[in-house]
């Protein structure tokens, strides 16, 4: 194969990695403009944060699904459990675009979740097969820069379908495009796993691998760094909507200002992309930790001294540079949670994104459940959690890590 060829191939799987990455920002953020709708649609009152659910079971389903991806795909190769995965994802799109019910919309959101747990794993250890260290970081960062690039469109997309058919259901319904391109898309890609690195799918198998995973400092020591510095990042997805109307008064202003605040997201993971190589992705990502830790502070002083009420354009600064160091951390501190787990790729991937994604989902819907009439709970929530991730990496991540990758049959 020629050198442009090679490259085309790399550009190629770069490129179909992000959509899959940017397939559970597309799930969540097609209906954060049509919340409105959805509270009349189900006759719920106009202040109810209950359509944040339909963002927590999307979670709750990666919750489920995660932990059995990675091992599967460790056996029996990345692409056959991805299809899969796109399968579960279409029936949960489309039983939520025909939901009478919110439960019955709520439990498809669980199953729309399940299968958007595949896409998200498999992604992950697609690029760990591919690519190492800094590398690793950088593709991390381009897909990431994507990743942000989608909820600019979604938003701005959903309101326009709303508008258009005066129905939150037609957001739902686009979850079936995204299934049937992320499916046609794949039967372009090569596998990824080497035949000599796949594993017996087994119980022994199985507890060994987590084991190693977590048995890893490093691994586990960044894995719960981005739960906590991403855990009232979740809150902040569920309840801006609610924020920005409801607390600051603003009903506007949402859709254009969660979609700047997307443009800084992909500007500064691009911007990361191309320093990741010079700075390296520990430094990088303990920089952007310790910035993290000074926006937070400020957040919680500011709350505070206005009662829960600030101006709206200091807290919407704030929040945006909140966001943009979540930017920096989690392609930088995922590549180094990932990078000594080779064999183990999908069952590192899956316990890494269970860790942050999942149970980061849950920190952020403790802090959601707080929010009505200020923003302190989130401010608060910022401090601690931020406060936490500091701690992980200070007492656990050794400040030399050992070259400890695994390789082979682990």
């Amino acid at each position: 194969m020629s050198s442009r060829s090679v490259i085309g191939a790399e550009r190629e799987f770069i490129a179909f990695a992000a959509l899959l990455t940017s397939a559970i920002a597309l799930s969540i953020d097609m209906l954060l403009p049509a919340f409105s709708e959805l509270r009349m649609s189900f006759g719920m009152e106009p202040t109810s944060n209950l359509p944040g659910l339909t963002i927590t079971c999307i979670f709750v389903g990666m919750a489920i699904g995660m932990p059995i991806y990675g091992p599967i795909a460790d056996t029996y190769g990345r692409l056959p459990v991805l299809r899969v995965g796109i399968v579960l994802f279409a029936l949960g799109a489309l039983g939520s675009t025909l939901a009478p019910n919110l439960g019955f919309l709520l439990a498809s959101r669980v199953l729309w979740g399940i299968g958007c747990a595949a896409p998200r794993t498999i992604s992950q250890a697609m690029i760990r097969d591919k690519f190492e260290g800094d590398d690793m970081a950088r593709v991390m960062a381009i897909v990431q820069t994507v990743f942000f690039a989608g909820p600019v469109v979604a938003p701005i997309f959903g309101e326009i379908l709303v508008n258009a058919g005066g129905s939150w259901r037609l957001t739902m319904l686009f979850g079936l495009l995204i299934a049937v391109v992320m499916c046609l898309w794949s039967l372009r890609i090569e596998e990824s796993l080497e035949a000599s690195n796949k594993r017996e799918l087994s119980f022994a198998s199985t507890r060994d691998g987590l084991r190693m995973v977590f048995g890893n400092r490093v691994t586990i020591g960044y894995a719960l760094t981005l739960l906590f510095s991403g855990g009232a990042f979740y809150s902040f997805l569920s309840s801006s909507e609610l924020i920005i109307n409801e607390i600051f008064g603003r009903p506007g202003w949402f859709v254009p200002y969660f979609s700047l605040t997307m443009c800084v997201m992909a500007a500064v993971a691009l911007a990361g992309s191309k320093v990741v190589n010079r700075l390296g992705a520990q430094r990088l990502g303990h920089s952007a930790l310790g910035f993290q830790a000074i926006v937070s502070s400020a957040m919680l002083t500011v709350a505070l001294i206005t009662n829960g009420i600030p101006p709206i354009g200091i807290w919407m600064v704030l929040m945006s540079a909140q966001i943009a160091a979540m930017v920096l951390m989690m392609p930088t501190m995922t590549t180094l949670a990932l990078q000594p787990m080779g064999a183990l790729a999908g069952t590192a991937a899956s316990t890494v994104g269970f860790i942050t994604i999942a149970i980061g989902a849950l920190l952020g819907a403790i802090i959601d459940r707080q929010i009505t009439s200020t923003v302190t709970p989130l401010a608060v929530g910022y401090a601690l959690y931020t406060f936490c991730a500091v701690v992980v990496v200070l007492t656990v991540i050794p400040k030399t890590a050992e070259d400890s990758t695994v390789h082979g049959r682990a």
